[in-house]
C-alpha cells in the first residue's frame, strides 16, 4: 500500500437489514485514494455510490473490512440532499460551524462568508434564512461552506443534481479551482459529462467496483482491444456523454478520428484536424 494515501478501503462491505434479510450496499470494495487525485465515481442507481460517500465521510459504518485514513486530514462533504447536512438556520451559521476551529474574528468570518457565497454565484446576505432558499440555492450554500475550509479532501455526492446548467458549470469550475490548489476530489455523479476533469474513474455495479482506471479507457475501451467491442462504460449499462458518443460515431463511420476526446474543446480540435 502506498504511504501517501489519504483513504484506503480494504475488502469493505456495508449491509443494511431489510424485512427479508439484508441488502448489500457495498461488497468487498478495495479502493485507494491518493493526494491530488480527482476521482469520479459513477454507476447505475443503487450501485453503491452514495453508500461509498457515507463511508468516506464517516457517517456510514462498515459491516466488514476496514477503512484507513491519514491522520489529521481535513475531509469535507456535500451530500445529494442539501437539508440533510444543515446545522444552522442561516448561511452565516453554516459557515460559523464549518470554520469554528479557525479562531477567526467576526470581521474575518464575515469576509469569508461573503466571498465564498459569491464564489458559487450567490448574491445574498449570510443572514438569509435557509428555509427561504430553493433546493439549488441550499446546495450552493453547502458547497460554498465546504470550499471555504480549503479541505484536504472533498467528497461530493451528486452535488449538481438540483442545479440548472449554468450553476452546474459554475460548481464544476470552482471545484476545479480548489483541485488545482491541492484539494483531493471525490466526485460522485450520474452525469458522465462531469467526468471531464477526472484523473480516474471508479465505476460501481451491484455494490462492487466494476472499473477503476483512466477516463479515456472507461469511455473508449482499451486501445489494444479489437475495434467495435463494448467499452467498460457500455458494459456497466451507462450511456457515455455526448462528446464521447459523437467521437465513437465518427470512428465507426471511418472518419479517421484517432483522438479520444472528453470535452467539447477536445472534440472540436480533433474534428478540425480531420478537415486539414
Amino acid at each position: 500500500m502506498s504511504s501517501s494515501f489519504f483513504i484506503a478501503l480494504q475488502e469493505a462491505s456495508v449491509k443494511y437489514p431489510t424485512g427479508s434479510g439484508a441488502h448489500t450496499a457495498l461488497a468487498n470494495v478495495t479502493l485507494l485514494i491518493e493526494p491530488g487525485e480527482w476521482v469520479t465515481v459513477a454507476g447505475p442507481n443503487g450501485s453503491g455510490k452514495s453508500t461509498l460517500a457515507g463511508v468516506l465521510l464517516g457517517t456510514c459504518r462498515l459491516t466488514a473490512g476496514r477503512m484507513v485514513r491519514k491522520e489529521h486530514m481535513d475531509i469535507r462533504g456535500v451530500l445529494q440532499h442539501p437539508e440533510s447536512q444543515h446545522i444552522g438556520d442561516t448561511p452565516a451559521e453554516e459557515f460559523a460551524f464549518a470554520l469554528n476551529d479557525r479562531h477567526l474574528s467576526k470581521e474575518e468570518l464575515r469576509q469569508i462568508q461573503k466571498q465564498a457565497l459569491l464564489r458559487v454565484g450567490l448574491e445574498l446576505s449570510p443572514e438569509t434564512p435557509l428555509n427561504s432558499l430553493s433546493g439549488g440555492q441550499k446546495q450552493l450554500v453547502n458547497i460554498a461552506a465546504a470550499l471555504a475550509t480549503a479541505p484536504d479532501m472533498l467528497v461530493l455526492d451528486e452535488p449538481t443534481a438540483m442545479l440548472d446548467p449554468a450553476a452546474r458549470e459554475l460548481v464544476l469550475r470552482v471545484v476545479r479551482q480548489a483541485h488545482l490548489q491541492g484539494t483531493t476530489v471525490v466526485w460522485i455523479t450520474h452525469r458522465l459529462e462531469e467526468a471531464v476533469y477526472a484523473s480516474r474513474i471508479v465505476a460501481f455495479r451491484e455494490g462492487g467496483v466494476a472499473f477503476d482506471g483512466a477516463p479515456e479507457t472507461f469511455f473508449y475501451g482499451d486501445p489494444a482491444t479489437a475495434s467495435g467491442s463494448e467499452t467498460p462504460c457500455e458494459r456497466i449499462g451507462l450511456d457515455p456523454p455526448f462528446v464521447v458518443q459523437t467521437a465513437l460515431h465518427l470512428k465507426k463511420k471511418g472518419h479517421g478520428l484517432t483522438a479520444r476526446p472528453l470535452s467539447f474543446d477536445d472534440l472540436a480540435k480533433a474534428v478540425s484536424r480531420l478537415c486539414l
